[in-house]
């Protein structure tokens, strides 16, 4: 029986996305395109108090970021067709980008597929916390460890008549792995559901101190932080157990 990735005996490693050219002994370019996020805190349009805010600073470094490897404008006109879109450097040997679905769409796709995990998915996503006005990275989950072939990027206008500058080296999309059958095993659900009125209580009053302390005694402090989050640290001293103030590779 042929062995393909993923076959029993033949798996891709635990915690690894494979990047698998096109052509054997072929180009990929993938180092040039993807991008880990850890370790890129700094975002252009950040104000400098935003890095106080663990939780930016640690989602600014969650995934892999896709970037452009062309420079181009794109307009769309609102309807089913286009976007028109004009290149002003580079061709298509890295990377084709193109309006191959319509409806305000920009595709992009690269010269390699990636393969996952047995279990794992990939998730397309916006690139946390990089912005291009006009356009947004659409949604999408792939079982890459199952399919056998490459998957494209898309990208949607989201403002007709509007010219849409990207330049080459642009983060415009952004993919990161997930277990599948994980998601929808989630249900939102209401505390008194699940705990008594007392441990209702309980949550209230803690979250009524912090609330006080950040109106009161916060202000007077450096930023006007107390920076309980960011130690990981609740109000009667106890830690949080397993708290992250960064990635590691």
């Amino acid at each position: 029986m042929t062995k393909y990735i993923n076959s029993k005996g033949n798996e891709v490693p635990d915690n690894t996305i494979l990047v698998v050219p096109h052509r054997v002994n072929g180009l990929s370019y993938h180092e040039e395109i993807i991008e880990s996020l850890i370790g890129k805190v700094e975002r252009d349009w950040f104000d400098p108090h935003f890095y106080h805010c663990l939780p930016l600073t640690i989602g600014n470094q969650y995934g892999f970021v896709v970037k452009s490897t062309r420079s181009f404008t794109a307009v769309w006109c609102g309807n089913e067709e286009g976007p028109v879109i004009d290149f002003s450097d580079g061709d298509d040997t890295k990377q084709i980008i193109s309006n191959h679905f319509n409806f305000g769409v920009i595709t992009v796709q690269n010269r390699f597929a990636l393969k996952t995990t047995p279990g794992i998915n990939l998730m397309t996503i916006q690139p946390p916390n990089y912005y291009t006005a006009g356009l947004m990275a659409m949604t999408a989950v792939i079982e890459t460890d199952n399919i056998r072939r490459d998957f494209t990027f898309n990208l949607r206008m989201t403002i007709p008549e509007m010219k849409v500058h990207v330049k080459a080296g642009d983060p415009i999309a952004a993919f990161i792995p997930i277990a599948r059958n994980t998601v929808e095993k989630y249900k939102v659900k209401l505390i008194t559901d699940v705990f008594s009125t007392e441990q209702h209580l309980l949550e209230v009053t803690e979250s009524d101190v912090l609330g006080n302390e950040r109106q009161t005694r916060d202000k007077d402090r450096k930023r006007g932080n107390g920076q309980r989050y960011f130690k990981g640290e609740h109000t009667n001293g106890e830690r949080y157990p397993n708290h992250q103030k960064k990635l590691n590779n």
